[in-house]
């Protein structure tokens, strides 16, 4: 049975997505491996870039006529190095946005996006056990007015469990947003390479199940999330909710699907994926109010480069 390292293992529950990308790379090498051999200071590591489209959908509620649509980009780049034998260093930087379509009595943002820096330190304690501490500073709003309250320093803390085989891995921790609706989040996950080439990944924003078709080829079949909480500014295009400028908003985005990831060159791989947005919510927490959306189809394409 194949060993499960951490870099492939960036599933787990969340209060903003950035900090699921930076648990993966902040992670160090195998413990016999000479930080010299792994690390140079100030080195990138990888880089990502993604796209999705989510289609038009209508609200579950009469009282929201009208359909949305959202354009998703997100680019980022991560490295680390050797702070000591055992003491490793993350570092990174991202910026993602989502731009919704929507018709003019959706009460819905028109723009929401994140420009964040990451860092974080690990620290090995045996074989078996390691624990980390991340910090996301940065930027989190309608890129409207920008003010003290559109910035944010939502962090997390987390141990990672791999018992001697390496055939299955648990994380669990606690996550604070000090904007979010819910401060305070628990992290609970799991990933179990129950068979030669297969995976199970249980956690968010991905669960579902790997299978490695080829030494090229990765499929996923599963359900993400996308979304996290921003500050908006402005009032929400021509709905007349003038109380919804000035507040904090939850997006989110369920869907299930297909993934592909092919790899294209030696430290390169493209992906795709498509199928079915089953739930899409923007949630006003300050003001008690909430809009969902119905199901509409999706696709999702990227390019992840290492160094």
């Amino acid at each position: 049975m194949k060993k499960i390292s951490l870099t492939a293992f960036a599933a787990f529950p969340f209060a903003s997505a950035f900090i699921i990308a930076f648990a993966a790379f902040a992670t160090p090498p195998a413990r016999g491996q000479a930080p010299s051999d792994a690390f140079r200071p100030s080195r990138v590591e990888s880089c990502a870039i993604s796209y999705s489209y989510s289609g038009k959908s209508g609200y579950k509620h009469d009282a929201t006529p009208g359909e949305t649509s959202v354009n998703h980009f997100n680019i980022g780049a991560t490295g680390r190095m050797a702070l000591g034998q055992a003491t490793f260093l993350g570092y990174g930087a991202a910026f993602a946005i989502n731009t919704m379509e929507s018709d003019d009595p959706v009460p819905a943002p028109e723009r929401l996006g994140a420009l964040t820096l990451n860092i974080g330190v690990t620290q090995m304690f045996s074989k078996e056990w390691r624990g980390s501490v991340f910090a996301s500073p940065g930027y989190r709003g309608d890129f409207g007015n920008y003010t003290l309250r559109t910035l944010s320093v939502p962090f997390m803390a987390v141990a990672n469990y791999t018992p001697a085989g390496g055939g299955t891995m648990w994380l669990f921790g606690v996550s604070v947003n000090p904007t979010g609706e819910h401060p305070v989040l628990p992290v609970v996950a799991f990933r179990w390479a129950f068979a030669d080439d297969w995976a199970l990944n249980f956690g968010l924003p991905r669960l579902g199940v790997t299978w490695r078709a080829t030494k090229a080829l990765d499929l996923d079949l599963g359900a993400t999330m996308q979304g996290g909480g921003y500050r908006v500014t402005k009032a929400p295009g021509n709905s007349g909710r003038g109380d919804l400028a000035n507040t904090y908003v939850n997006y989110r985005e369920i869907r299930a699907g297909v993934r592909a990831a092919y790899k294209i060159a030696k430290k390169a791989s493209l992906s795709i994926e498509g199928g079915w947005m089953v739930d899409r919510r923007f949630d006003y927490h300050d003001r008690d109010y909430e809009i969902k959306g119905r199901s509409a189809a999706y696709i999702s394409t990227g390019v992840d480069v290492r160094f």
